[in-house]
């Protein structure tokens, strides 16, 4: 059985999904199908997790000519970064003790082979008598009986190091998922923000305007907390978010970008029906009836200000895409606060003022 001791506290677990692709598709079990595997179901570069999905709808599926491409032009810059993450390189010593064990069997198999052909040439003399073929006969028998044996423990071998992979993806899943957590709010963090944005944008490349980025804002929040408290000013962000969240919908992504800031990444959208979840949140933060812990004395009313901009496709990226987000936020707040403004506004108000 491997010895999986060695391996980190959070790396026990990777790869169910992995071993039984293998498995289903009779992928080869080499080192680099496991490195190429192990990168797309981690999910770290969308537009390798994209070329990888459209190989994988083709009836042709994978094989290890693609896979090599793939690891070129993807991966191989990126071994040196991935050497440097707790997680790749528990997922690489346990790929060595399997490949070590491979490799003893593949020894062991040469070695049998080797005898049952030494044995083989033996029966080919034809002046053979039945004691020879006797012992020929018990060294083919004890031959294929030790084959038999290594492969049995190949087998429980490989059984074992499956057991092993999946406890590994497993724990990788979720201490990603923790490390994309806010541990305040218990919505994406800024890194959670910046993975999303980039993969929502690949995928909304070719069809734009179906992306929307809302910028929530609590207002005057810093006074809020200098009244009251940063406990107090904790607990209105954790409520802010769970209402964000009691409402989210399957195609958002919801992230604390900072501070009292918020951002909400909606796919498949319109500008409609962003403006409307914007405005929706924004009616029920001012609504709450908020009061202080262990008091019956009521909070002050709280308001939100939202910004919203919309993705205009292969030539834009995400600074531009955040900015104009940011740009109609801003907007919000000098206008007065409490209120939702797209970028189209925006527009509108520059034109004004350059007609004055």
């Amino acid at each position: 059985m491997i010895d999986t001791k060695d391996l980190p506290e959070k790396a026990k677990r990777i790869f169910d999904s992995l071993i039984e692709a293998f498995e289903e598709q009779n992928i080869n079990p080499t080192p680099l199908n496991y490195l190429v595997w192990y990168q797309y179901y981690k999910g770290d570069n969308p537009k390798f997790r994209q070329e990888m999905d459209t190989i994988l709808s083709d009836p042709f599926g994978y094989t290890d000519r693609l896979g090599k491409r793939l690891y070129d032009e993807y991966l191989a810059e990126d071994e040196n970064e991935n050497e440097n993450s707790e997680f790749d390189r528990a997922f690489r010593r346990l790929m060595d003790v399997m490949i070590k064990k491979m490799d003893l069997w593949s020894n062991k198999l040469s070695k049998h082979t080797q005898e049952l052909n030494d044995c083989t040439h033996q029966l080919s003399d034809p002046n053979l008598n039945a004691e020879d073929v006797k012992k020929i006969t018990h060294s083919v028998l004890t031959s294929t009986s030790s084959m038999k044996e290594s492969s049995m423990a190949l087998q429980e071998e490989i059984s074992n190091s499956s057991d092993a992979v999946r406890e590994l993806r497993q724990q990788l899943v979720e201490a990603r998922a923790e490390a994309m957590r806010d541990e305040l709010t218990d919505v994406g963090n800024r890194k959670a923000f910046n993975n999303a944005i980039e993969e929502l944008m690949f995928d909304a490349k070719d069809i734009p305007n179906s992306l929307y980025l809302v910028m929530a804002d609590i207002d005057n929040f810093k006074d809020f907390n200098d009244t009251y408290g940063h406990l107090v000013g904790d607990s209105v962000l954790r409520y802010f978010a769970s209402m964000m969240k009691k409402t989210k919908g399957d195609n958002e992504t919801i992230c604390r970008f900072g501070g009292e800031e918020f951002a909400i990444l909606i796919a498949e959208s319109s500008m409609e029906q962003a403006t409307e979840r914007a405005k929706g949140i924004r009616k029920d933060i001012q609504a709450a009836h908020l009061k202080q812990r262990n008091s019956d004395k009521p909070l002050k009313t709280i308001t939100s200000s939202f910004g919203i901009a919309r993705f205009h496709g292969d030539k834009d990226d995400a600074k531009s895409f955040l900015e104009r987000a940011d740009d109609a936020l801003y907007l919000a707040k000098e206008k007065g606060r409490n209120q939702v403004v797209d970028e189209e506004q925006v527009l509108s108000e520059k034109a004004v003022d350059a007609k004055k």
